[in-house]
């Protein structure tokens, strides 16, 4: 047996754990209105893949999740970056990092809302999660990089576009990369629960709480399974668009 064949038939098997498991629990619970059989959520996600609305709620959340990355890995970038070149602004930002990482989640939620309101709330709660991420990534991907390479970027006079793009980044590519998939599976798990607290229109948050308003759970299973799918999706997007090697 390959290992590409050996991979492809333990995640199967993980795959088919997962089923069983939910089934176990099903029987355990014996109750189809609260925790509804697999085939059941299998039918409701059938339900909801044919159906435009869905396709609509999907671009919406993806949009947000969207703006959300891009601004955050301008800012934790930047952020990172300043804080690899000077020790100052690392020493400044540290409590700041520790303070965004050790909110509670409902915390975080509760007080932008309160700040800002519903509609920018799902934004700036996702970023305040994922810009510590993403500025430990920018930061450790710097402070890893070789020494000589380093001074010679510290005698840079100025903000250097050239030094940026073809050193820096390139060296801090895997730590980058690293950041992108935590942000990723980060990012829609806080998005989803800022849209479902928000209650936001046109959001899978908002589809979560419609379905458990009218006690349709084999829908919440369905959705949940959406989500999942949505992360394995745009996590796999930077691998399908890297160049082959020849």
């Amino acid at each position: 047996m390959s290992s590409t064949t050996k991979k492809y038939t333990f995640y199967l098997l993980g795959v088919i754990t997962i089923i069983f498991v939910l089934y176990l629990l099903h029987l355990i619970i014996a109750n189809n209105i609260i925790f509804p059989d697999p085939l059941t959520s299998l039918k409701a996600l059938g339900s909801l893949l044919v159906k435009k609305e869905t396709y609509v709620i999907l671009g919406y959340t993806f949009l947000r999740l969207l703006i959300s990355l891009a601004v955050s890995f301008i800012i934790g970038g930047l952020l990172g970056i300043l804080a690899g070149r000077y020790v100052a602004v690392k020493h400044f930002l540290k409590p700041w990092m520790t303070l965004f990482r050790s909110l509670p989640l409902a915390s975080i939620i509760v007080i932008i809302m309160i700040v800002l309101g519903f509609s920018l709330s799902p934004y700036v709660i996702c970023m305040l999660m994922l810009i510590p991420i993403i500025y430990e990534a920018f930061l450790n991907g710097i402070s890893n990089l070789d020494a000589d390479l380093m001074q010679v970027w510290k005698l840079e006079s100025s903000f250097n576009m050239q030094v940026l793009f073809n050193i820096i980044f390139p060296l801090a590519k895997p730590f980058i990369n690293t950041a992108f998939i935590q942000s990723v599976g980060l990012g829609v798990k806080v998005l989803v629960m800022a849209e479902f607290i928000c209650n936001t229109k046109n959001s899978i948050g908002n589809a979560l709480v419609t379905a458990a308003n009218y006690l349709e759970y084999d829908k919440v299973f369905a959705w949940s399974f959406i989500a999942v799918m949505f992360v394995v999706i745009v996590e796999a997007i930077p691998k399908l668009l890297k160049p082959k090697s020849s």
